[in-house]
């Protein structure tokens, strides 16, 4: 496994380079000819701009994003309006910046690995919350079509029992599909 690549404050793309070397410097080292790559929040951009513009298309054979803001977020807009102090990562969250108008144009899916999204829909952080949703050939589902009953805010997401679940069967050997067998508690 390998650690979290920043905090997500700091410019994407520069994230995203950072993830090329990391990436790089893990195939090398275990030998492996392709990798999978979980992207929580930001994370889930950093990991689609690796794939569009520094290589990962050749190297990733999964991306799984968790309550990842594909096409934008009104908090990040909101913020950026005066509300709070707004990071270059959140500049780069509002929606139609010039970052997702360049990552979200043609295919945002590109061919390579195969694409997986989940998210909340009481996410209040990636709203409104089928921003997480991306289009072509990806599995996308909320953890509520899962599990209906489920109020997972954005923070949970990792540790939610369909995101878990789902691990097994976005990152495994067949093709990623949504969970059965999850315990809805």
């Amino acid at each position: 496994m390998v650690p979290a690549l920043g905090d997500g404050t700091g410019d994407l793309d520069a994230q995203a380079e950072n993830l090329a070397e990391v990436a790089d410097r893990t195939l090398a080292e275990s030998g492996a000819s392709s990798l999978d790559v979980v992207g929580f929040s930001a994370g889930g951009l950093v990991a689609r701009l690796w794939v569009k513009d520094h290589g990962g298309a050749a190297l990733a054979r999964r991306v799984l994003t968790i309550g990842s803001p594909h096409h934008g977020t009104a908090v990040a807009e909101t913020v950026l309006g005066g509300v709070g102090d707004c990071s270059t990562a959140c500049e780069q969250m509002v929606p139609d910046s010039d970052l997702l108008r360049s990552l979200n144009a043609g295919d945002e899916t590109p061919d390579g690995p195969r694409f997986v999204s989940v998210w909340s829909v009481v996410d209040r952080v990636a709203v409104p919350p089928t921003t997480a949703a991306l289009d072509g050939a990806a599995l996308n589902l909320s953890v509520q079509s899962v599990c209906p009953d489920d109020v997972v805010a954005h923070g949970g997401l990792p540790a939610d029992p369909v995101v878990l679940a789902l691990l097994s069967t976005a990152l495994g050997t067949g093709p990623p599909a949504t969970p059965t067998d999850v315990d809805c508690g």
